[in-house]
C-alpha cells in the first residue's frame, strides 16, 4: 500500500509539473497584458524553473521507490490528474473573454508538449535508477 501511494504522489508531482506549463503557455496572452514585452522571458524561466526543481524532486522520490514492475504504471498514471487538475484549473479560474484563449499554434505546442511528456518521464525514470544502489 505504501508503494502504491508513492506512485500516486510521484504521479501528481508529474501532473502538476505538466499543468504547470500548459498553463503558462495558455496564459501568455493575459501575462503579456500584465507585463508586457517581458512575458516571453517570464514564461521561458517560470517553466524552466519549474522542470529542474520537480525534476530534482521526483528523482528522489523514484529512487525511494523499491524495485517493482509497477513502476512503469508512472507513464500513464500522471494522465488522469493532468485532466483532473485541468478541469478543475478552468473552473476555478475561468478565461475573462474569448480573446483570452490561446491561439491554435498554442493549442498545437501545448499537445506536441503532452505528446512528449512519457519521453520525460522515461528520461527521469531512467536517470533516477541509474543514481541507485545496487546491492
Amino acid at each position: 500500500m505504501v508503494h502504491f501511494l508513492k506512485l500516486q504522489s510521484i504521479s501528481i508531482l508529474l501532473a502538476v509539473l505538466l499543468l504547470v506549463n500548459i498553463q503558462l503557455l495558455a496564459n501568455s496572452g493575459r501575462l503579456y497584458l500584465i507585463m508586457g514585452n517581458i512575458y516571453m522571458m517570464v514564461i521561458t524561466a517560470s517553466g524552466l524553473v519549474s522542470l529542474v526543481l520537480f525534476t530534482r524532486v521526483i528523482i528522489k522520490r523514484v529512487r525511494q521507490l523499491a524495485t517493482s514492475t509497477w513502476n512503469l504504471s508512472l507513464y500513464v498514471l500522471w494522465i488522469p490528474y493532468l485532466a483532473l487538475f485541468t478541469y478543475v484549473w478552468t473552473r476555478v479560474i475561468p478565461a475573462p473573454s474569448e480573446a483570452a484563449w490561446p491561439g491554435p499554434a498554442v493549442g498545437l505546442v501545448i499537445i506536441a508538449l503532452t505528446f512528449t511528456f512519457p519521453l520525460y518521464v522515461f528520461i527521469v525514470h531512467m536517470i533516477a535508477r541509474s543514481k541507485q544502489r545496487t546491492t
